[in-house]
């Protein structure tokens, strides 16, 4: 869901605050054959998966193992990583649904359904679990094994006392290894797919309320945030605080937000219920609530500051802050005492140690109702003397009396620190509530679909969504739809073969195992293949086939070959200057036709026809007289494109002339099409050891073929006119060039910019 936010006032300037936002939504999804929700089918055999897991988790968590199907030699180790790595297996299929309709919001979709089945299956195991103990209780019964009967009973009984700890406990497993797969490695593919917006943050599925079956249960609140209500009657209302905390951002320096001037805007209102802005985005940032209030925080950095660091700025930075914060806590207090949530959310904390033995039959809200409200304490203890009365349970009231005298004369100082810790807890609890309800509402459209007679329906539609195993999907060839091709123009092979040649040595062995079978074995890293290789030539190309989204990345995986094909001449090189023999050079160009290629057939022999051959011998290529050009042989680049000046086009053999000493150059077509491949951000900056005007870079990363990534740096630059006479620049086309960059340096300065 897109977010809007009112900007803080300046009165908070210098701290550093920002608002929670992601873009989670299902709105721009097809919606399936009824019209009203989203058509799923999720891979049966990663279901089975997760009931199998789910159940392994019940066991250990309940200390029940005698339950149906429970493996006890269970390798959790082996366990959970083949589990992950099929949740890393639907994400993948997840991405390329999501490329292919170019959307990700296919990805929340993908993810709503995961997390439906992980609780579908914890819910359906614990059931199986019961109804099997209850089944084994009753066959004891029959053949009157008192002694397994009683056994049984005790495993009954635990696992129905810890229902919601072990139901809360096992999803909150099964949704960790989800994240975990997210945060290793997916979210970086989702990064280069979609950007930015296709991520959630981490904290979207470890949300304590999507593990619980009673998200609104007292002892739960309690457990993992703070009590709250709901009620009209509670004192402890969720949206009075949120209430509280909006108007006070709204405000002056902890005064309402009513005593701002007449001349100030007014909101178009918010979802506290007010008419001030709506600061609520801003409150779910629990970091927030450190930043503004947490002068306790500061101080300690500042006395660690005094003694480490002499830096006079900083120290005095620290103090304004330290200043700033004191203020606003002692406001934040302020304004909860007119507002009497100050003696709740003290009660609140205080109640804690001593809660649970008045629980039940007394519950929470009413401990609390009972210490902040005196009006509700007279029914309360005659509740209690019922008790008494009719089941011999006598509680006494001390322990309430002494939590009353401990508020009483609680010091401010005290009060302050609770109250710090209260609006963190609900900072987090804010948060994940509005989570849980955007993930409730996206649940509600999910219509799983498993049957044959709707999956065909839905598929003839083109409306259902499939996240499948890779041995559940259908392995048919795809026809070709693009492809790119690589062209090394390798330079000096006939020097070092008659080197070798006048050494005794033998150079089919030396190329073959320093140069082509370094390259071969690195080609099913980026999905490539030989068109043609001999000495002084190889042509590689990378296929682009239909629905394989998952694949679309032709152009960004051949620069990553051409890379690794440089450091392979590179190495061999090396080895050469060792050997006192001549050096190998390399020009190498990458084209991209958006057809398919011709196939002609020699016997068995597939030979591949496609102009794109043609343009990328025209880019490895490199004009000889432009080699021997000093300030190119120094520069960080390794590629320099000219237009050849119009009175010089007849006595050339081309309209352009280039220098490409082991570089890499793109055609036009080829980094329109990285664009679409990956989010690229430019840059314009001086390169280390380049003269003259900032160069125009483009940084992205691209995947791998098994999903790892790499970053790429592309050199936009101006393509010149020059003379043939006597090669100097004359004028300028308003067109460009486009280079790889390979220069460590260069890359490495990029690296630490980012």
């Amino acid at each position: 869901m897109s977010v809007t936010h009112s900007s803080l006032p300046k009165k908070f300037a210098g701290i550093p605050l920002k608002p929670y936002l992601h873009a989670f939504a299902l709105n721009r999804l097809k919606l399936g054959v009824d019209n009203l929700r989203y058509d799923i089918h999720l891979s049966p055999g990663f279901i089975k998966a997760a009931r199998r897991m789910a159940l392994q988790l019940i066991g250990q968590i309940s200390g029940v193992s005698d339950l149906p199907d429970y493996e006890n030699g269970f390798n959790w180790y082996r366990g959970e990583k083949e589990f992950k790595g099929l949740c890393r297996d639907i994400i993948t299929d997840a991405v390329k649904r999501a490329k292919l309709d170019n959307e990700y919001q296919v990805l929340f979709l993908a993810k709503a359904a995961i997390m439906v089945a992980f609780k579908e299956a914890v819910n359906d195991r614990y059931k199986a679990c019961l109804q099997h103990v209850n089944n084994q209780i009753w066959r004891q019964e029959m053949a009157y094994n008192q002694d397994q009967v009683k056994h049984l009973q005790e495993a009954l009984q635990n696992l129905t006392r810890s229902r919601d700890t072990t139901i809360r406990n096992a999803n909150a497993r099964l949704f960790r290894y989800l994240t975990d797969v997210l945060l290793d490695s997916m979210n970086n593919l989702y990064t280069l797919h979609f950007g930015p917006e296709a991520l959630l943050p981490e904290d979207f599925f470890a949300n304590p309320l999507l593990h619980t079956e009673n998200p609104s249960n007292d002892s739960f609140l309690m457990a993992e945030y703070v009590l709250l209500g709901s009620r009209r009657e509670d004192v402890n209302q969720y949206d009075a605080f949120l209430s509280a905390l909006n108007d006070f951002l709204a405000g002056r320096d902890g005064e309402p937000a009513a005593a701002r001037s007449a001349d100030e805007p007014e909101s178009n209102g918010s979802a506290t219920g007010s008419s001030n802005p709506d600061y609520t985005a801003w409150i779910k940032q629990e970091s927030n609530m450190d930043a503004l209030f947490n002068y306790y925080r500061t101080e300690q950095m500042l006395r660690r500051d005094k003694r480490r660091t002499p830096d006079k700025q900083r120290l005095r930075k620290l103090k304004q802050v330290t200043r700033l914060q004191k203020r606003l806590l002692t406001a934040l207090i302020k304004d909860f005492n007119e507002r009497e949530l100050t003696h709740i959310v003290v009660a609140t904390e205080e109640m804690k140690g001593f809660c649970d033995s008045y629980c039940p039959p007394l519950t929470p809200h009413e401990v609390l109702q009972y210490i902040v409200d005196r009006k509700s304490r007279r029914p309360i203890r005659a509740k209690l003397k019922r008790i008494k009365k009719n089941y011999g349970e006598d509680y006494s009231l001390q322990p309430i009396r002494n939590c009353l005298s401990r508020i009483r004369w609680l010091p401010r100082q005290q009060k302050m620190e609770i109250l710090l810790d209260f609006v963190k807890t609900f900072a987090r609890y804010h948060r994940d509530l509005c989570n849980y309800n955007l993930v409730n509402h996206a649940i509600s459209y999910i219509n799983f679909v498993n049957e044959e007679t709707f999956l065909r329906l839905s598929r003839a539609n083109h409306s259902l969504y499939e996240f499948l195993l890779p041995n559940e999907q259908k392995p048919d060839e795809m026809p070709i739809i693009s492809h790119t091709v690589l062209k090394a123009d390798v330079r000096g092979s006939t020097g070092i073969v008659n080197e070798m040649k006048s050494q005794g040595m033998n150079p089919a062995t030396n190329f073959s195992l320093n140069f082509f079978d370094p390259i071969t074995s690195i080609l099913s890293r980026f999905g490539a293949f030989k068109v043609f290789i001999e000495g002084d030539a190889i042509i590689l190309s990378i296929f682009e086939h239909e629905n394989q989204p998952q694949n679309w990345y032709s152009i960004g995986r051949a620069c990553g070959l051409a890379m690794n094909t440089l450091l392979i001449v590179q190495r061999y090189n090396r080895k050469n200057t060792a050997s006192r023999l001549p050096l190998l050079e390399i020009g190498i160009g990458i084209s991209y036709s958006a057809n398919a290629p011709t196939f002609f057939f020699d016997q068995d022999k597939r030979i591949m026809i496609s102009p794109a051959i043609n343009q990328a011998d025209r880019l490895s290529g490199c004009f000889k007289p432009l080699r021997d050009q000093a300030a190119l042989k120094q520069s960080p680049f390794n590629v320099f494109v000219y237009e050849i000046a119009a009175q010089d086009q007849n006595a050339a053999a081309g309209q352009y002339i280039r220098y490409n000493v082991n570089g890499i150059e793109l055609s036009d077509d080829a980094f329109e099409k990285l664009q679409k491949e990956i989010q690229m951000e430019q840059l314009d900056l001086k390169a280390p050891g380049a003269e003259g005007e900032p160069h125009k870079l483009f940084v992205g990363k691209y995947p791998t073929v098994s999903g790892t990534s790499h970053q790429l740096v592309i050199r936009q630059a101006p393509l010149p006119i020059i003379s043939l006479a006597d090669l100097k620049v004359t004028g300028a086309t308003g067109r460009y060039y486009y280079e790889v960059c390979t220069n460590p340096a260069l890359l490495g300065y990029i690296k630490d910019l980012r």
